[in-house]
């Protein structure tokens, strides 16, 4: 792995910013733990005349809350082995507190405001990974939750029994990881299998994570080989009482709905019949748009769902409890592209509503792929298709995209970054010859915590952290 930094990291945040949401586990700047850490009262000024608030304290559940938060403003800062990443990052995020979480293919590796290196953590620490809980790969991604917290996506093979009889049913899944105050992990092991039948269990593979900071805070999304499942993950536990421990599946539907997904019949009418083969899966795209929606891209369809108070009502994804809005192909509503498998990789919201998708592909069985393309929620719809070869990108395959405001970012297998606005002719390649550390792109994702944003971008060389776009 390349050993690159272009910038020192930057400090901690100030007291107040780092007390903001306090979590039982973590500390403040000063050590002390609890809501109450270091907080003082202002008495007001001596002339009874009023005290200037100043500016609102650091908010995480704000876009833009954090301010410019704790880590380095320069355009690109890059993370590697002189910062205790031993193997190539696959995957990154930030947590509330601004924890930087890094997955590799061996260890999860957290970075603190603050330090200079960062710590490895693996199953000696507690995670449920290697032999007898996932299959090589093992790791597949991480997402940032609250302050010191964040959630690890594992790997096991899908099959054609999604029974408890399935010798592979309990493997794979995903791992809540929770910091301790002498930074130990505590480890939650989320097994999950279907809310409405607990003799299902589909959900193997996690391939996709959101976690809502800002429109319902909280709320985690998972994609996987098989649908979305939703999870509310402040209110996991373990069963309790003995008649919890007959009937987990009851205590399991307080925190989490396994699952919805959209579907296509790729023989059949896909009206219900007896001659129908639905085909659906893969959910590599997920993301929460600013409507409120979440859109979910998978192998063969796509669909964007509602949140709802009920969180057992929100998998009901027919009329009238919370049908798709729209599911594509489905009632009303055109396919993203005009093929049964279209391998979507990747969802994004741009600031005007546009809704973007990109196919791509890793293995060739899957089917051929498609580029991008653009859907507008619009009577009727409207669909526009984009090679990315046209707007400058050196390989057509893409894996990876996020929208940052209006533009897109896309990331591809081995030539990085194309960052391309919607409209215009050509977008900008970033590489190796502009500062990245490398150019196979990983499991990318946008901190819009801060502002400006981060872009976290893992590649075969190191971790790569961008605060502004060319």
């Amino acid at each position: 792995m390349s050993l690159v930094r272009t910038t020192a990291l930057a400090l901690c945040f100030a007291a107040a910013a780092c007390r903001s949401h306090p979590d039982p586990g973590t500390t403040d700047s000063s050590g002390q733990s609890g809501s109450d850490a270091g907080v003082g009262t202002d008495a007001g000024r001596a002339d009874g005349g009023p005290v200037d608030a100043g500016p609102p304290p650091p908010d995480p559940h704000r876009i833009g809350g954090l301010g410019l938060g704790p880590w380095p403003a320069a355009p690109m800062t890059v993370y590697g082995t002189a910062q205790g990443l031993l193997e190539a990052p696959i995957s990154a995020s930030t947590d509330e507190a601004q924890n930087i979480w890094v997955v590799t293919g061996r260890a999860l590796y957290l970075l603190r405001p603050g330090d200079k290196t960062f710590r490895r953590y693996t199953a000696a620490d507690g995670l449920h990974v290697g032999p007898g809980w996932t299959e090589p790969p093992d790791f597949t991604l991480v997402t940032g939750g609250r302050a010191g917290e964040c959630f690890v996506g594992y790997y096991a093979h899908d099959t054609h029994d999604h029974t408890n009889l399935d010798p592979i049913a309990h493997l794979g899944k995903m791992d809540q990881v929770l910091l301790n105050s002498d930074l130990s992990l505590r480890v939650d092991r989320y097994d999950f299998h279907n809310s409405n039948d607990a003799h299902f269990w589909e959900t193997r593979t996690i391939t996709s994570f959101v976690y809502d900071h800002f429109q319902h805070p909280g709320e985690l999304y998972v994609g996987s080989n098989h649908g979305v499942t939703r999870v509310q993950p402040a209110k996991f536990r373990v069963p309790s009482t003995s008649q919890e421990r007959s009937d987990p599946t009851s205590v399991e539907r307080e925190y989490y709905a396994d699952h919805v997904h959209p579907v296509v019949c790729d023989v059949g009418s896909c009206t219900g019949g007896s001659d129908d083969h639905p085909v659906f899966g893969d959910f590599y795209g997920l993301t929460l748009a600013d409507d409120g929606r979440l859109w979910m891209a998978g192998l063969t369809s796509a669909a964007a769902i509602r949140w709802t108070p009920d969180l057992q009502l929100w998998r009901n994804s027919w009329e009238p409890d919370n049908p798709f809005v729209p599911a594509m192909p489905g009632k009303g509503a055109n396919s993203v592209f005009d093929a049964i498998y279209i391998n979507l990789r990747a969802v994004a919201v741009t600031l005007d509503g546009t809704v973007w998708f990109a196919s791509g592909e890793v293995e060739s069985w899957r089917g051929p792929t498609f580029g991008l393309a653009a859907w507008r929620d619009e009577t009727p719809y409207q669909r526009k298709f984009v090679d990315p070869r046209s707007i400058g990108a050196a390989e057509y395959n893409v894996l990876e995209m996020v929208a940052w405001d209006d533009k897109l970012v896309l990331g591809f297998p081995s030539t990085g970054l194309l960052v391309w606005k919607p409209g215009e002719a050509r977008g900008k390649r970033l590489g190796i010859k502009e500062g990245l550390p490398g150019e196979a792109i990983g499991r990318i994702s946008l901190d819009r915590m801060v502002d400006p944003p981060q872009l976290l971008v893992p590649t075969e060389g190191g971790l790569a952290v961008l605060r502004s776009l060319p």
